[in-house]
């Protein structure tokens, strides 16, 4: 459910920004009668939300660290609430839609940090990509139900129209905190404050079902991580590890450009203008295209619960992330034209359309579900609470400059802007072949020692861990000449096989 809330609060306020009461309610009237919301508003009421993620992402770090990932939701459920009903207090009211929309957003970007970390430290690795895919299905979901509510009340002529699909999210933040008391709070969370007790009969809850797996292993791996840790440099968390402690950096980094690049090829300009991009380039159903677009995504997260633990990480994003680029180009190519057919505005609706498929069949799901994995360690919280802000700040950016670079009353891009998204597909793509390794079939615990070690980005896939108590011997390991790559402690055994010692000196 903080899936849907995120994926509907995508969608819904596109198909508000174009409904006729919304217009006369906040925008400006025209010479020829209509009203029109001014970039500015437009920019402004559309990116806020973004504004208020990124300071919600912020400080998830801390609701997540003392509240736990449940508490972090019920604090969300709250936020969200209080920012629904100041939209729908004063109609007409640009600062007061302005204010609420942005505490909305805190409340988001708290969902967007807490409920991803969740899912990661549920699940066994063998599912694991799958289970925090579901975060993108279940966000597209809620995208479809945003566009068919816009489409079912735009035609109202009184303040319904626009402020249902406001209200309606209060609906979502009801079942979401009541879902809340359905599900066991995180084990790796419970461990890590040492509620050992409560972390078994979680661990019981999750694998009753499951006779693969056993609680009491399961837990005393937990601990044994733990202990690891604070033989290495105590349990505390602190935001210095991340500039100083390399495996943490590299964590972090991971972690954030991932979230980031997610953002850069423009995806976010389709969650949040969608309607009214269709509308611009002469298509009259666009409240229908809009519907379709979402159900597309839907249709390419299915597909990707199929394919995530098959292929891996790595080839799914770099082949989708050349295809996105490729359909970026293209709507830029078709837009340098001005005055363009109704086939030629088709096909940028189509190469659109292609886009979010392919989006959603890696980027869309894998960027949070590397970005929780490869974060894993005491300072997941506080790296993932970066990552998210970083992951709100480009979308903003996308979001707050769109109408800018887009109106014909401005830059006048129109389609063009393709070529500008394209160009972060470019990078995306570099940096997930240079800076993103392989995680598939690895756990949690077994990711974490990997990037203690140092292993290059190209090796992980042939590395294997080896026993838990198969460590390096503590004055072996001291001396080490890899003890500068290493995070500040005690690693594991790592049996390398022929072709990852291979691909290493390649690399090196």
């Amino acid at each position: 459910m903080g899936a849907f809330l995120y994926g509907y609060d995508g969608t819904y306020f596109t198909g508000i920004l174009e409904m006729p009461k919304f217009l006369r309610d906040f925008g400006d009237l025209q010479p020829d009668g209509s009203y029109k919301l001014s970039s500015t508003v437009t920019s402004v009421f559309a990116s806020i939300v973004q504004a208020g993620e990124f300071f919600g992402s912020l400080g998830a770090s801390f609701l997540g660290d003392y509240l736990g990932r449940k508490g972090a939701l019920r604090a969300a459920v709250i936020i969200v609430t209080i920012g629904c009903i100041l939209q729908l207090l004063v109609v007409g009211s640009i600062p007061l839609l302005v204010v609420g929309r942005f505490i909305l957003g805190v409340g988001v970007g708290v969902v967007s940090n807490c409920v991803p970390m969740y899912l990661s430290e549920i699940p066994p690795a063998a599912i694991r990509g799958s289970v925090v895919s579901t975060w993108q299905l279940t966000l597209a979901i809620g995208q479809v139900i945003g566009a068919v509510i816009a489409q079912g009340t735009k035609d109202y002529e009184n303040t319904f129209s626009w402020r249902f699909p406001i209200a309606f999210n209060m609906v979502i933040t009801i079942a979401l905190f009541a879902g809340s008391f359905l599900v066991v709070e995180s084990p790796r969370w419970l461990t890590s404050k040492g509620k050992d007790d409560k972390a078994f009969r979680a661990l019981q809850a999750i694998h009753k079902k499951n006779e693969d797996l056993d609680a009491e292993t399961e837990l005393s791996i937990l601990i044994e991580a733990r202990q690891a840790e604070q033989n290495n440099e105590g349990n505390q968390s602190k935001w210095s590890d991340l500039i100083k402690v390399p495996a943490d950096r590299r964590r972090f980094y991971c972690a954030f450009g991932i979230l980031c690049c997610q953002q850069i090829s423009g995806v976010q300009f389709i969650f949040s203008y969608a309607t009214r991009f269709f509308t611009d380039i002469g298509q009259d159903n666009a409240f229908l295209y809009t519907i379709i677009v979402d159900v597309i995504e839907v249709v390419g997260v299915i597909v990707s619960l199929f394919l995530v633990n098959r292929i891996g990480r790595r080839p799914l994003l770099i082949s989708t992330g050349i295809f996105m680029t490729f359909t970026d180009i293209v709507i830029g190519a078709i837009g340098i034209k001005r005055d363009r057919s109704d086939a030629e505005n088709t096909a940028i609706v189509a190469m659109i359309m292609l886009y979010v498929f392919a989006f959603n069949l890696a980027w869309g799901p894998l960027a949070w579900a590397v970005a929780t994995e490869l974060s894993h360690g005491k300072n997941k919280t506080k790296i993932m609470s970066i990552g998210t802000a970083g992951f709100w700040i480009c979308a903003w950016a996308v979001t707050f400059t769109l109408p800018y670079l887009f109106d014909a009353d401005q830059a006048n891009l129109g389609p063009m802007v393709g070529w500008i998204y394209a160009g972060g597909g470019v990078i995306s793509v570099v940096f997930v072949y240079f800076c993103i390794p392989e995680t598939i079939g690895k756990s949690l615990e077994e990711l974490s020692v990997m990037m203690d070690l140092g292993i290059p980005t190209r090796a992980w896939k042939h590395y294997k861990i080896g026993d838990v108590q198969e460590n390096f011997g503590e004055d072996e390991f001291r001396n080490s000449a890899k003890r500068s790559k290493m995070n500040r402690g005690i690693s594991y055994h790592v049996e390398r096989s022929e072709a990852a010692a291979k691909e290493e000196e390649a690399e090196v």
